[in-house]
């Protein structure tokens, strides 16, 4: 494609999104405006459903590394804002042009912490190990946009059980993250194992039943709100939670956390504005290590399946049709290049959000120009730090509370993928050792821990459950045959079937 038609290519995408009048029943449509009373509550839905896991992978990393406080750490955090959102519009107007939501992927968060781990027991320190991270997940992304652009020719190695296997170790992986949230997040968790069954606050059986009433509202909601707008029970149920809560703090004070809004001052990553700023790149690149670049490599690849069967599942979910070449080759570079960027502003790999795919495939919004608004508004809060402070303070419960609708919807997109793949008796074998010989041994503690004692990065491998269930996939759908059956028995099979007749019908 010439420069002239690329750009030419991209008009048409804007101008599809933003064309005709705008009308009410264009959330049901790809293209088209949406009314602004309609467009910003259904983009927003889309924020709410993805901001806490789009900032918990760095939450979790840099709590491991103990580097939280640290003005990279605050910074990261902003431009996790940014990039999600800068993303999300490169997806909409360049990459796949489907309505999907780009965010910070959990799938590297056991090889990171393999990598963080090695390098300080090789005597770097905690900000030289996040440092390597960036430098592997430049390069990887940079791998990832290059041979995802001859998608059309290796795509074909893939068979169609495989992105439903990921998409339902997708779902297994996140079961837990919204089990734990529900439960009262793994914060009050920790604390309590290590207090007793002490919270040091607020007794537990609230956060349970702020849980529960979060999820009562999504659910009422849902069913007695008539029309399009029953499809914002997810956001209701987050700020029915999230009132209940700061109703719970007036008689329970520090059940709702505050202090991100209180320390507001200035300008900067704690002022009222302020941005992410770009990684010295020397600092990046004078990290670089092979051994972590080729671990953080194979976790894109795993993740480019993941974002296959993503967008396989928007097509076939919320479109009624199959994705094309077009969009899938689109979803993967546009991923692979918004990682590359993100690294450099301090951010981890970022890939589509299956959270936000099954709320498209719950809801049926397909609108371009919804999302569209949502991007807005993450680029927005990227520069508005107390914006991000105040959806910072919705405890996790209340984000349990709804998530373990999208969760487990996951898991079942997974399955129906599976299913439309065909219920053959390879097939179901596959899945079925799919299942034990990928998602079981990833739960294995013991044999992951052995694994790790071997070589630390190899553990990491075993404990990730999409990079598991994708390579026993991948290699089974082209190790099984085709017909499972042996001739023998094809024919001890058909003569069984020939005798059985003969008995229903003697003439």
């Amino acid at each position: 494609m010439t420069p002239k038609a690329f750009f030419q290519d991209i008009g048409s995408s804007v101008r599809a999104m933003f064309a005709g009048p705008s009308e009410a029943q264009n959330v049901y449509r790809l293209n088209g405006r949406v009314p602004l009373k309609r467009a910003i509550p259904f983009g927003l839905q889309h924020v709410f459903t993805m901001f806490a896991a789009n900032v918990t992978p760095f939450l979790i990393i840099f709590t491991f590394l103990n580097i939280t406080d640290t003005a990279e750490a605050k910074s990261a955090l902003m431009a996790a804002l940014l990039i999600s959102g800068f993303g999300t519009l490169v997806q909409l107007l360049v990459g796949s042009r489907l309505p999907m939501v780009i965010g910070t992927s959990f799938t590297f968060i056991p090889i990171f912490f393999v990598i963080g781990s090695s390098v300080q027991m090789a005597g770097g320190s905690a900000l030289e190990a996040y440092y390597t991270m960036l430098c592997s997940s430049f390069i990887g992304g940079l791998f990832v946009a290059v041979y995802s652009l001859f998608y059309k020719f290796w795509g074909r190695l893939i068979k169609p059980i495989v992105p439903g296997i990921v998409v339902l170790g997708i779902g297994l992986s996140l079961l837990s993250a919204g089990a734990t949230d529900f439960l009262g997040g793994s914060a009050i968790l920790s604390y309590m194992a290590q207090h007793g069954g002490s919270t040091g606050g607020a007794p537990y059986y609230l956060y349970i039943i702020v849980a529960f009433l979060s999820l009562a509202g999504a659910l009422c909601w849902n069913i007695f709100v008539p029309g399009v707008y029953k499809n914002l029970n997810i956001m209701f149920g987050i700020l029915f939670g999230y009132l209940v809560s700061c109703f719970i703090t007036i008689f329970v004070p520090g059940f709702v956390d505050f202090s991100s809004l209180t320390s507001i001052h200035g300008i900067g990553p704690n002022g009222w504005v302020g941005a992410p700023s770009i990684v010295d790149p020397s600092l990046i690149f004078s990290h670089f290590s092979w051994v972590p670049t080729i671990m953080t490599t194979l976790c894109f690849v795993a993740s480019t399946v993941e974002s296959i069967g993503d967008s396989s599942s928007i097509a076939e979910m919320g479109l009624g049709r199959k994705v094309t070449s077009r969009e899938v080759t689109g979803t993967l570079v546009c991923d692979g290049l918004n990682s590359a960027l993100g690294s450099l502003f301090g951010s981890l790999p970022l890939t589509t959000f299956s959270q936000n795919v099954g709320l498209v495939a719950q809801t049926k919004i397909v609108n371009r120009f919804t999302v569209f608004i949502g991007a807005c508004f993450l680029i927005l809060a990227s520069f508005f730090p107390p914006i991000a402070a105040f959806i910072y303070t919705i405890p996790s419960c209340v984000i349990g509370g709804c998530m373990v609708i999208l969760f487990g919807s996951i898991a079942v997109i997974g399955m129906k993928m599976c299913g439309e793949a065909g219920w053959s008796d390879k097939n179901i074998l596959i899945l079925s050792l799919t299942l034990c010989l990928g998602f079981g041994i990833s739960i294995a503690g013991d044999f992951t821990s052995a694994m790790t004692a071997i070589e630390p990065y190899l553990g990491g491998i075993f404990q990730n459950n999409v990079i598991m269930m994708f390579l026993v996939g991948f290699i089974l759908s082209w190790v099984l045959p085709d017909k499972m059956e042996v001739k023998l028995f094809r024919r001890l099979k058909k003569q069984s079937t020939s005798k059985d007749s003969e008995a229903k019908d003697p003439k």
